[in-house]
């Protein structure tokens, strides 16, 4: 009897040049243009669904940070549903944990993991500035008015530069585990190898993204300052942007995928 064959799609990496990093947040924008009514309902129910349970006493920080990896592959089919004209609805956030049992079961290892890796990257953070990082992420623990714990701002740039090989091991790993069948060490090797050999579109992509989020919902907040606002008032007219925004950046996971991981017969849709 011949061995079993495993569930997995071939694939063929690639390698595009650095100025399609800006094409990816473009496709963001597009697609949130074509739906940007269900793109908020699916968003917001995430959003909302993590909320309720990061209520949960004791372990209520650590459920987001397992169930994003779930969410991820749900992410990335709304940016395909909206790529090709197909409705997008809040329950494909969920379509990771509906697919095969083995690839279920990856799926939420990977979760499982990428939960006690960011934790580790917390805890050696700890070590500058005693934890108060770890708290307000996790516990939401905010410090005293006034009175910044010493080492914060260390601590954020030392989690910070210890996380970015943890988002390159996990920024393609959810859907390589769920579309392609990949086992868990395989899909995080081959998210990092993806991002590695794609490091200039990636770092123009992320810093693009960063000169959005910082510049346009303040620029909207001095324009409503000098148009007689008050400071309340000129924060809210901003809030729309920001909103957009993220909106787009989640529509743009899919836009790397694409360019990176060419879809085959055995991809959800």
């Amino acid at each position: 009897m011949p061995p079993r064959q495993p569930d997995v799609t071939p694939m063929l990496l690639r390698t595009v040049p650095a100025r399609e990093g800006l094409l990816w947040i473009r496709l963001g924008f597009t697609w949130l243009a074509r739906q940007p009514g269900g793109v908020l309902l699916t968003l917001g129910s995430y959003l909302l669904g993590v909320g309720l349970l990061s209520m949960v006493p004791g372990i209520g920080g650590l459920i987001p940070l397992a169930a994003i990896q779930v969410a991820t592959v749900g992410f990335m089919l709304a940016g395909r549903h909206a790529a090709f004209g197909l409705p997008v609805r809040p329950p494909l956030l969920l379509v990771g944990l509906r697919g095969t049992p083995s690839r279920v079961r990856d799926l939420l290892l990977l979760a499982l993991i990428y939960m006690g890796v960011v934790v580790g990257v917390l805890l050696l953070a700890s070590l500058v500035d005693g934890g108060a990082l770890l708290r307000l992420l996790l516990f939401g623990a905010m410090p005293d008015k006034g009175a910044l714990p010493a080492g914060l701002a260390s601590a954020a740039v030392v989690s910070t530069a210890l996380y970015v090989p943890v988002s390159m091991a996990f920024w393609f790993a959810p859907v390589l585990v769920s579309w392609r069948g990949m086992g868990v060490a395989q899909a995080l090797f081959t998210s990092v190898v993806i991002v590695w050999r794609n490091l200039g579109a990636f770092t123009l992509y992320a810093t693009q993204w960063m000169v959005l989020f910082a510049v346009a919902p303040t620029l909207l907040a001095t324009l409503g300052t000098l148009l007689g606002l008050d400071a309340a008032a000129a924060t809210l007219l901003a809030l729309p942007v920001g909103l957009a925004l993220f909106l787009a950046f989640v529509m743009s996971f899919y836009a790397t995928a694409a360019s990176l991981l060419p879809m085959a017969a055995g991809d959800a849709i």
